[in-house]
This record gives C-alpha cells, sequence and structure tokens, in this order.
C-alpha cells in the first residue's frame, strides 16, 4: 500500500542576521502570479513591485526635494558656509541609490555623513530623512531587530558628534562657531536629548515599515513556492496516471497480440483456417488497444475530457477474461458474494489489477498449466453487530480478522502453477515494476493494499484487497 507524497515547507526564525533577496528579484516571482491563478497588485504598488529600480528612484528624489526644500532655510542663516552642508546631502543622496545592494553599508555611511552634518550646523531640518530610508532598507533585509540595532548607534552618534562640538567649541573656539554654541546655553542639551529620542521615533517606524513589507514578501514567497510544488505534484501524478494508464493498456495488448501471434505461427501450417482465426483476434486486441490509446492520450490534450466508457464491471471482466483464454491461458475464474457496486472508477481499478496480473503470468510465467482468479466480496457488517462485538471487547484487528468491520471487503486473488524463478534471477527481470506499482497505487485509492510474490507451495500469488465505495462516498447518500 503506498503513501500519498506531501510536501512541507519550513521558514527559518531567530538567529544571525540573514537576507532575504533584493528587491531585483521581485520581477520574476512577480511574474509567477499569473501563471499560478493568483491576483496581481494592482496600480501604483504593482508597477513599483514589478520596477523596484523606478521605486529607489523616486525615494531618492524624495530626499532631494525635501533637502532643496529646507536648504534656502540653512542658507539664510549660514551664509556660504551652507555650502558645506550641500556636499552632505549629495552624499546622503548618492549612497541611498544603492540602501537595498549594501543596506548595511550605506546606513553607516549615513549615519557618518549626518554626524558630520551636525557637527557643523545641527538645526539642517533634513537629518531625520536620510537615516530613516536607511533604517527602512536594513528593515527589509535583515529583518526589523537588526534594523534597530543598527539606528540607534546612528542617531547617537550624530547627536554626540554634534555635543562634542558643542564642547570643544565652547572652550577652545573662537569666531562665529564659539559665538553661535555659546548663545545656545545648557539648553541645546536639553533639546537635543528630546531630539534623539523623537529621531529614533521616527527611525524606529520606518524600520516597522521595513520589517512589515519583508514579512509580506516573505509570505508571498512562501505561497507562490508552496503553489508551485503542488503545481508539480499535481502534474507529477498526473503524469503517473497516463503512464500507468498506458502501460496497462501497451503491456496487456502486446501480451496478447504476441501469444496469439505466436500460436498463429504454430498453426499456420497444420491448420491455416485456426490461424487465420487467431489473426483475426490480433486485429481486434490491436483495435481495442488504439482506442485504449486514444482515450488516455485523448487525457494529454488541452481542454478534452476523456470519453468514459461505462460498462458494467461483469461484462467488462468477462471480456478481460475471453481474451486471456483466447491468448492460450487456462484460466478459471470463481466470483463469490453479492454483485460489486456500480462505480466507474472502483470497476476500472479491479479491471486494471487483475489485467495486469494475469499479463504477467502471460509474459513471464513458464510451465503454467492452471491459472485461478478468485473474487470474493463480502458484504459490509451490521452495524449493531460491530458495535456489540466493540463492548465484549474485540479489537479492531480482531474484527477484521474475522471479517466483521462493519464495512464491505472485495479480495482478489490471482494464482498460477508455474515454476518459480531459480535462485539468483527474477520473474519480473525483464520488467520495470510499474504494472505492480500501478497496482499498489489504485489500490490505496481505496484504503486498499496489493502483494505480490511467490505463493504459498508454487507458482506467483496477487492478493489485493479494497475496499468497495459505498452510496455516501459515491455522493448518493
Amino acid at each position: 500500500m503506498t503513501t500519498t507524497p506531501h510536501v512541507t515547507h519550513t521558514v527559518a526564525g531567530g538567529g544571525a542576521a540573514e537576507p532575504v533577496g533584493v528587491p531585483e528579484q521581485a520581477p520574476e516571482m512577480f511574474d509567477r502570479w499569473d501563471e499560478l491563478g493568483l491576483v496581481r497588485r494592482p496600480g501604483f504598488r504593482g508597477w513599483f513591485r514589478r520596477h523596484p529600480r523606478w521605486m529607489n528612484a523616486v525615494v531618492v528624489v524624495t530626499y532631494v526635494l525635501f533637502t532643496l526644500w529646507v536648504y534656502p532655510i540653512t542658507f539664510l542663516d549660514m551664509g556660504s558656509a551652507a555650502w558645506w552642508l550641500l556636499l552632505g546631502y549629495a552624499g546622503i543622496a548618492a549612497a541611498l541609490c544603492f540602501r537595498h545592494a549594501r543596506p548595511m553599508t550605506v546606513l553607516a555611511l549615513v549615519a557618518l555623513f549626518e554626524a558630520g552634518m551636525l557637527s557643523y550646523y545641527p538645526w539642517q531640518g533634513s537629518q531625520m530623512l536620510g537615516l530613516c530610508f536607511a533604517a527602512y532598507a536594513v528593515a527589509y533585509h535583515y529583518g526589523l531587530k537588526w534594523s534597530l540595532l543598527t539606528a540607534l548607534p546612528a542617531c547617537v552618534l550624530g547627536y554626540s558628534t554634534f555635543l562634542g562640538a558643542e564642547a570643544w567649541f565652547t572652550r577652545y573656539g573662537g569666531g562665529y562657531w564659539a559665538d553661535y554654541y555659546s548663545d545656545q546655553g545648557i539648553g541645546t542639551v536639553q533639546a537635543l536629548v528630546v531630539l534623539v529620542v523623537v529621531m529614533f521615533f521616527f527611525v524606529g517606524i520606518s524600520a516597522g515599515i521595513g520589517a512589515a513589507v519583508r514579512r509580506g514578501h516573505r509570505h508571498e514567497r512562501e505561497i507562490l513556492d508552496w503553489a508551485q510544488k503542488s503545481h508539480q505534484l499535481a502534474q507529477l501524478g498526473e503524469r503517473n496516471r497516463i503512464a500507468r494508464e498506458m502501460h496497462d493498456v501497451v503491456a496487456h495488448s502486446l501480451s496478447v497480440m504476441i501469444s496469439l501471434a505466436d500460436g498463429a505461427r504454430v498453426v499456420a501450417k497444420k491448420d491455416p483456417d485456426r490461424a487465420a482465426e487467431v489473426m483475426s483476434d490480433v486485429s481486434a486486441t490491436g483495435r481495442g488497444a488504439l482506442a485504449d490509446m486514444r482515450r488516455v492520450i485523448g487525457v494529454l490534450r488541452k481542454g478534452e475530457e476523456p470519453e468514459q466508457v461505462r460498462r458494467p464491471i461483469t461484462e467488462s471482466l468477462e471480456g478481460l477474461f475471453e481474451s486471456f483464454r483466447q491468448a492460450g491461458l487456462p484460466l478459471h475464474v470463481e466470483q463469490t458474494g453479492p454483485p460489486l457496486p456500480d462505480d466507474a472508477a472502483f470497476g476500472l481499478t479491479v479491471h486494471r489489477i487483475i489485467q495486469e496480473s494475469l499479463t504477467n503470468v502471460l509474459r513471464y510465467g513458464r510451465g503454467v498449466t492452471k491459472v485461478e482468479v478468485a473474487i470474493e466480496h463480502l458484504p459490509a457488517t451490521a452495524e449493531e453487530d460491530c458495535d456489540r462485538l466493540r463492548e465484549q471487547g474485540f479489537s479492531a484487528e480482531e474484527q477484521r480478522a474475522l471479517g466483521l468491520t462493519g464495512e464491505s471487503q472485495l479480495t482478489i486473488t490471482v494464482t498460477d502453477d508455474g515454476t518459480l524463478p531459480t535462485p539468483g534471477t527474477r520473474r519480473d527481470s525483464v520488467g520495470s515494476l510499474q504494472g505492480i506499482q500501478g497496482m499498489q497505487e489504485r489500490a490505496s485509492f481505496y484504503n486498499g493494499s496489493v502483494y505480490a510474490g511467490p505463493g504459498k507451495h508454487r507458482g506467483w500469488l496477487v492478493r489485493a484487497v479494497l475496499e468497495p465505495p459505498t452510496a455516501v462516498q459515491k455522493g448518493t447518500g
């Protein structure tokens, strides 16, 4: 009995910082939404997600425009000395162009530029914006914790530099800056403490937004990865199903045709009429195989449903047994129990299991003089009988051994009296084992199992145990 494969996807959390990838990877990921039938983001968000470089350009332009807005105020206050601040603005803008390629490096550069500008002129007005953009990038790539751990020292560095400059100019300096810092008085220190708190608050908000975007993008990547793996599993399952059907059709039909052709060749000289009849059977088998192949191939065509020919299971099995008898297989069939349920899928499973078992006998059997097929259908046990057994202490295994499980059960047994392979050889040495695997897969759909191996005394034994579908399972209850 086989087990349906499944896929688990584990997301690592905690521990050391680990980048999640630069946004340049986003377009490739985003284009897969359509392939998977998922909904794409509309509007500007979707466009910027597909074109991350333009989003980066918008960030840089926003910073430049903001600094140009506050620069005239600074120029009026400082005069020509404000040109040095303009170089600092340009350095920060250039660094922000690489905030996603090297987020940690950019944050360090922005912090150094800000520290220098604060020591030169603490009230230039745009000291928060560059750090906010840099902290966002660090949080996006490394998480909120690492962004805050790096942004806090940057804030402290900037304003500590200013305090150091204030102390130096006040005590040792002269000219404009000595007068400037002396005029500010002790209130400057108090104001800067407040500014550090406010600045870290805004930087923390930026880092939180970056971390939230990081989680959202990572979640989308996980969904896409899961959907792609599910799609691949579905494709693999469909390919296996088609391969199983084609194997059953080709192996059975060709085995019967080869056996009939060999028989026709043997009797051709002695009984030409009989040989002609056998060759007619070969043609009929080939036409049936061709029809089955067309049905299987139709599954591969887009938008085309396979034609399902609903034949009663009894009629289907009678035709199958007759084809093997015509191929020369000494077949004896015994069926006990009530009729099998009229379910097309279940009937096909029973048909294919018996077909594969008899095909293996026809292909690999040596010295076979008798082939027996036993189909035993045990009806469902009354629910009250099962309840009574449970009350008496019978376990589920003991009830199953007695055939009292509350569920109907179908047992298919195919045996032959051929000779077993000699030591060192295998009966299926010329096969691919796809037939046995296919039987196991089919049986697993009905909570069943398949055994294929040497018989108790001689020959080969195949036993399949299935649970026929009930009315409730078929959706009629």
